[in-house]
């Protein structure tokens, strides 16, 4: 009997590797989304296209620009509709295209209530991964907020769909996508604090209060939780037991390569 293989697409981390939307996803979980976070992270299948990365980049461009030229945003819409527009395009390059587009959009209408303009922004670098309990964690902010008193936040643009609140037709299940963006947020700011504290005043003193999450879709910018320091305890408390459980996850079947015939 033949051992199942991997899929060729599929990389095994042995090390205790996650980014830090899958810990946050992890921490506002049920069990079997737990599982399937540390499955996912440990199994990992690169994406075909890197979804909304040319927003993104305009995105971050544009904020750290004190200026806010919004004829940079126009520009890269611009030249997104003429490559959507190419006869010889690819249906998922075209997609991603368009998909830009409205990602650009949407910020656009949602900028004021974002409140972005009035934060001190620039690109901040990236960090080295940040070892937590154990595990090493990706931190990716886009921002680094440097008021003139010498602390510093860190922040990010998120432009993901799931889970979309739009998509609910009943009240109370778009009010528990909501929260689920804002919890997910939340978690995602006080692990920017542990990332700048690991710094050692490098970039200045670490503030949660200048941190956010700025959720596109939402049209809200989220801050610091008031129990900012009971959600750092329990990142530790996921790390450590993410940890214990790495060497014990399987591949699924959707990793596995198919038997040949």
């Amino acid at each position: 009997m033949s051992i199942p293989q991997l899929h060729p697409s599929v990389r095994e981390r042995h090390e205790p590797r996650v980014s830090a939307t899958a810990l946050a996803e992890y921490l506002i979980g049920h069990v079997e989304a737990q599982e399937t976070v540390v499955h996912n992270s440990r199994f990992s299948r690169p994406p075909i296209v890197a979804a909304n990365q040319a927003s993104l980049r305009a995105l971050r461009a544009y904020n750290s620009d004190p200026r806010r030229d919004e004829s940079a945003l126009r520009a890269v819409k611009e030249a997104l509709t003429a490559k959507a527009a190419l006869p010889d395009v690819k249906p998922k390059a075209r997609d991603e295209a368009l998909r830009c587009i409205e990602t650009i959009q949407m910020f656009e209408l949602s900028e004021n209530a974002l409140g972005l303009r009035a934060l001190p922004l620039m690109e901040a670098p990236r960090f080295d991964e940040l070892e937590v309990e154990g595990v090493l964690l990706s931190i990716r902010p886009d921002f680094l907020v440097q008021p003139i008193n010498g602390r510093v936040g860190a922040g990010i643009i998120r432009v993901a769909k799931a889970p979309d609140p739009a998509d609910c037709k009943q009240d109370e299940t778009k009010r528990g996508r909501e929260e689920y963006r804002r919890e997910l947020g939340r978690y995602m700011i006080a692990m920017f604090h542990m990332l700048l504290d690991k710094q050692d005043g490098k970039y200045g003193i670490p503030d949660p209060a200048l941190s956010f999450l700025a959720d596109v879709r939402l049209g809200e910018r989220i801050n610091a939780a008031p129990d900012h320091t009971a959600r750092v305890r329990k990142i530790r408390a996921a790390c450590r037991q993410i940890a214990s459980q790495w060497p014990t996850i399987k591949p699924r079947k959707s990793v596995l390569k198919k038997p040949e015939k």
